[in-house]
């Protein structure tokens, strides 16, 4: 089955104040970083952006929203899986700079035939923006936005979805993997950690 990476680009990046795509991290920019982790180990890498043109140098397809506005990433995954003809997406953001392709090799593993491959901490929480989603996932997208539903979190509860459960996981550091950069300080100690300080 074929896999797609979408790295999701399209955001306002209101909480940082800045283009998440254009911070840097140990000499790159997190897009710059992403592409160069998950190009050798999809069959096709696209960036899902708000609006085409933002970022044709950064060495991946674009693809773009289909709907007007801000409509957060559930239409970049919409938008990912119209353009892939079946197959599978790996939908990530780029504000994961740390995300793991061997992570995602084991994601893949376990997946099973389930339409959502998503992990689940041991707090309950998903991780939606580290996930696996087939095709098969586009009807109920297209009808969560219809509907003016916009939470890929509580998408993911409506669909029949293999959840990894943390402790199937244990020699990963999670933590790690999936450091979320949202604000500022987020940054500051992303880049203390990839100096290993």
């Amino acid at each position: 089955m074929e896999l797609a990476g979408v790295i999701l680009a399209g955001g306002k990046s209101v909480r940082m104040g800045q283009d998440k795509c254009a911070l840097q991290l140990e000499g790159e920019t997190f897009l710059e970083r992403l592409v160069r982790r998950y190009r050798p180990v999809v069959d096709r890498l696209f960036l899902a952006v708000d609006r085409p043109g933002r970022y044709l140098a950064a060495g991946a397809e674009e693809v773009c929203d289909l709907r007007a506005g801000n409509q957060g990433p559930l239409a970049g995954l919409e938008a990912a899986l119209t353009r892939i003809d079946g197959g599978l997406v790996f939908l990530t953001g780029v504000d994961l700079p740390f995300g793991d392709p061997a992570l995602l090799a084991r994601l893949v593993q376990l997946r099973g035939d389930a339409p959502v491959c998503c992990i689940r901490r041991t707090s309950g929480d998903l991780e939606p923006l580290f996930a696996l989603y087939s095709h098969a996932c586009l009807p109920a997208v297209t009808a969560w936005l219809d509907e003016g539903r916009k939470s890929l979190y509580s998408l993911i509860r409506h669909l029949p979805a293999r959840l990894v459960e943390e402790r199937e996981l244990t020699d990963f550091d999670l933590d790690h993997i999936l450091m979320n950069i949202n604000h500022p300080e987020d940054l500051r100690r992303a880049r203390l950690i990839a100096r290993g300080e």
